[in-house]
């Protein structure tokens, strides 16, 4: 057995709490807080083993040890962060169950695409994201949470920053930095022109992939904006050195209803804090 991190005296009113969960290969985030009163934010990062083996059966030790996330919730969110997925535009999809397993098999390969197949729908994006997961786990979250809406993490940063992006509808690359790894979206002319995750070892590789995805989609350096979210020591470290080269680089500006210098909330990941403008 694990450590229980989250109890009753953490979470006290769950029935009036939204929980939003982020899945990734080493690590469950939860992030947990009444919509009334969002000073109430709990987040906690629960390790998990990383290896494929391995992962369902840590998922779930950690989910019964710390039982209040078995709790009634107001509403139960899931993020998967996983490699196995596609973007694809509406219209070719349209509701096309083997078109939409061909074309993930196409991007993924076929025993990555053996699992259960999600399509999560961006409505007003114009683009579908078709992910495969372990059924195990889906199994899992189906049958130990209630109603769970599974959502792949690129899903809701697509949402937000589309929406924000329309204002000016100007050719703008968002990139949401966290330890290990970082997603880029890059949005022009009311459209998603990529959206992906980049895994890194070293701040000099987040550099360099961001300018190749830059010159490759031939983002003007002085024109085309670059906006930074997530991890707030990342960020520190990679905006002056990416200001040498672009004319404008600065972070994300939280969601109005984030509370200003409130820790849980700032340790939380950026994709789990805009959820609940992205539905």
């Amino acid at each position: 057995m694990g450590i229980c991190v989250l109890d009753k005296e953490t979470i006290k009113e769950p029935r009036s709490s939204r929980l939003a969960l982020r899945l990734g290969h080493d690590s469950l985030h939860a992030l947990a807080y009444n919509p009334d009163d969002t000073a109430s934010a709990i987040y906690r990062r629960l390790p998990l083993e990383s290896s494929s083996a391995s992962l369902m059966k840590s998922l779930e030790e950690v989910v019964y040890d710390n039982p209040v996330l078995l709790s009634d919730f107001l509403q139960i969110d899931i993020l998967i962060d996983t490699p196995r997925f596609a973007i694809v535009p509406d219209d070719i999809i349209a509701g096309d169950s083997d078109m939409t397993q061909s074309l993930l098999i196409k991007a993924i390969g076929e025993e990555a695409a053996s699992g259960e197949v999600i399509v999560d729908d961006m409505t007003h994006i114009g683009a579908t994201i078709v992910m495969s997961v372990d059924s195990d786990i889906t199994a899992f979250m189906r049958r130990t949470f209630n109603n769970p809406t599974i959502r792949h993490n690129l899903s809701p940063q697509c949402r937000y920053f589309f929406d924000k992006n329309r204002i000016d509808n100007a050719g703008k690359m968002y990139v949401n930095l966290r330890r290990d790894a970082m997603d880029i979206i890059v949005l022009g002319n009311d459209s998603l022109r990529m959206a992906n995750t980049f895994r890194f070892r070293d701040i000099m590789d987040a550099v360099y992939y961001i300018m190749a995805c830059r010159e490759m989609l031939d983002l003007d350096p002085a024109g085309n904006e670059l906006l930074i979210a997530g991890d707030e020591a990342l960020r520190d470290e990679i905006t002056p050195i990416l200001r040498k080269f672009l004319g404008y680089v600065m972070p994300v500006v939280p969601p109005a209803y984030v509370p200003k210098d409130d820790e849980q909330w700032e340790k939380a990941p950026f994709d789990l804090i805009i959820l609940p403008l992205c539905e």
